[in-house]
């Protein structure tokens, strides 16, 4: 949905209702995010609150795009609202909000105004990195009985800890401003000792010396994140604040042959359980109200 732009609209309140129905917007980074968010968890609020990927408003898309096209809605007197990855702290070097173990705090901080929700975990796709959603999609692509949760939630554990070094060493290499690591770089790894020797003997050193001295830095400080000593669940959970979610659907899908785009199907059946973020849904809601 566009801004309105002009002195007419903004001064004739009717023609934004009779544009808009008076419904708020919420912009999200991608078409992707925009199918979980309002096609799917949230379709039963959309008398009371829209999604639109930001491109539609601005032309590009990400969480740039979000906080742009917040701006430009308000700015042109429309409500607004958007919805974007913590990976954007790191995007624009907010390293203090990137090391951030503190959910108050981290959550108190709200960088881009009270309007812009920054996920808590790293990104979309983590929220989908579900230990029940993922196994229930597993077992009926395999055909095979669905495993116990706990089981579940070791093996992506396990997943998790691999991707702390491959989360340190792209930290390492946004700070120097040289290519990071794809997220299917460890999916042939079966660990974290296996991903960390790659990145020590055939990674760094085809990177600036600098990279090297980073990335001993930030491995401590991804590290900080994990809950040692917790239940395996909640360690998933806090790990999920730093590593990649795409990463780790990527490893799981890797492990257990799985060659299908999961992030649709793991939407609905998050949906399906009842089990939709209660983050993300007391922010849809508190719109909702408005």
């Amino acid at each position: 949905m566009g801004a309105v732009k002009g002195g007419e609209a903004l001064g004739n309140p009717d023609r934004l209702v009779a544009r808009y129905g008076g419904v708020p917007v919420i912009y999200v980074e991608s078409d992707e995010d925009h199918y979980v968010f309002g096609e799917c968890w949230f379709k039963d609020r959309l008398s009371r609150v829209e999604f639109q990927p930001a491109a539609s408003q601005c032309g590009f898309a990400g969480c740039s795009a979000v906080i742009q096209a917040v701006g430009d809605e308000r700015a042109a007197g429309n409500p607004a609202w958007g919805i974007v990855d913590r990976d954007v702290v790191m995007s624009l070097n907010l390293w203090h909000l990137v090391h951030e173990t503190d959910d108050t705090r981290y959550e108190q901080a709200k960088p881009f105004g009270a309007e812009v929700k920054v996920l808590r975990l790293w990104e979309m796709e983590s929220y989908l990195a579900d230990a029940r959603a993922l196994e229930q999609c597993r077992s009926e692509l395999s055909r095979q009985s669905p495993r116990p949760v706990a089981a579940v939630d070791e093996e992506l554990l396990n997943h998790c800890q691999a991707l702390v070094p491959h989360a340190a060493m792209n930290a390492a290499c946004h700070e120097i401003r040289v290519g990071g690591l794809p997220d299917g770089m460890t999916d042939r790894f079966p660990s974290r000792a296996a991903v960390e020797r790659n990145i020590e003997t055939t990674i760094l050193p085809t990177k600036p010396e600098q990279v090297a001295t980073m990335y001993r830095k930030h491995l401590p400080l991804v590290d900080a994140f994990d809950l040692v000593g917790a239940t395996p669940k909640d360690r998933v959970s806090r790990l999920l604040r730093r590593v990649a979610g795409k990463a780790v659907l990527k490893r799981f899908s890797a492990s257990h042959h799985i060659n299908v785009d999961l992030k649709g199907l793991l939407a609905n059946r998050i949906k399906e359980q009842n089990r939709v973020p209660d983050e993300i849904t007391r922010f849809v809601e508190e719109i909702a109200s408005v």
